[in-house]
């Protein structure tokens, strides 16, 4: 069983015991729970050059394994190759939107890429492409219009709030997953069946949210239990959804998707989870960052 490392005795390794440390955790890449939560904390905390060696580590494993799922590889992949372009991008080059030879050979090492394909990728992520979203659009929840509205979302956080992309890219898909669930009933509460047939009252209804593109704090609650509770427990993930949720709505009434009444209203309500979220990570061991963040909501 390889040992799950906190942040703060990440911060005290040296660069060698850090590397030892997470090539450990990468060739363990079976381990679930340890490997998601190191992910997670490395991309909180924007360790991008850390979290690539994991990656990799864990990308060589899985190529190795005869029992390595087809959904980890491509999971595994995917948060490599982000995390190779975020590196890039946060190095301030000159023309971000254009991919220079030794970004496109790192890509390639992993698996086949179109230059073109990847340049229009980088002009979406770095702001130099957007869409002119109607709220109509996004409605539904279709996949294809939600990860590009994300992607739009990572570069919005990145420039105008100073968010790293390592950090919002932790709700990159969880807020889609959590808008899917809240309008497919998901999320709402649940009566015991028994206590139902002796009492005879109906399940009580979810209360009413027009918006669909803005939490509440009723169905958010049920969402983060399941991040804190389930396993892998995600801490790093629950903190990085509930602090990045002004951003999101600041960015939402920059694209006219969202009134500015509509984003107090929104904060107002999620202002309810604030004390009991920051009791739970006040007390987690291993990185008072966390509950620092919490504390400073909504700012």
């Amino acid at each position: 069983m390889t040992k799950l490392i906190s942040w703060q005795e990440f911060e005290e390794m040296d660069v060698a015991a850090q590397q030892e440390a997470l090539a450990a955790i990468g060739k363990a890449v079976g381990e679930t729970a340890v490997f998601q939560h190191t992910t997670d904390m490395l991309s909180y905390h924007n360790q991008l050059a850390p979290l690539i060696h994991l990656l990799q580590t864990a990308t060589t494993q899985l190529q190795s394994s005869n029992n390595a799922s087809e959904w980890q590889q491509q999971t595994v992949t995917a948060l490599l190759m982000d995390t190779l372009i975020f590196q890039y991008l946060e190095s301030n080059p000159t023309d971000s939107a254009t991919a220079p030879p030794e970004l496109i050979t790192a890509l390639q090492a992993i698996v086949p890429v179109e230059v073109e394909e990847l340049n229009r990728y980088l002009a979406h992520l770095s702001g130099y492409t957007q869409y002119q979203w109607e709220l109509a659009h996004l409605a539904e929840h279709p996949p294809q219009n939600m990860a590009a509205l994300m992607i739009e979302f990572l570069a919005f956080a990145q420039k105008e709030a100073g968010v790293s992309y390592g950090r919002s890219n932790l709700i990159r898909h969880l807020l889609p997953t959590y808008f899917v669930e809240r309008r497919t009933g998901q999320l709402n509460p649940r009566q015991d069946l028994g206590d139902l047939m002796r009492s005879g009252r109906p399940i009580p209804k979810p209360k009413p949210n027009p918006h669909p593109l803005a939490p509440d704090s009723d169905t958010l609650q049920r969402f983060l239990a399941k991040l804190l509770n389930y396993d892998p427990v995600r801490p790093y993930a629950a903190a990085a959804v509930f602090t990045l949720m002004p951003t999101w709505l600041h960015f939402l009434q920059v694209r006219h998707l969202l009134t500015a009444n509509d984003a107090n209203a929104a904060l107002y309500d999620l202002a309810e989870l604030k004390p009991d979220l920051h009791n739970y990570f006040a007390n987690l061991a291993g990185d008072d960052g966390l509950g620092t963040a919490v504390a400073n909501w909504p700012n």
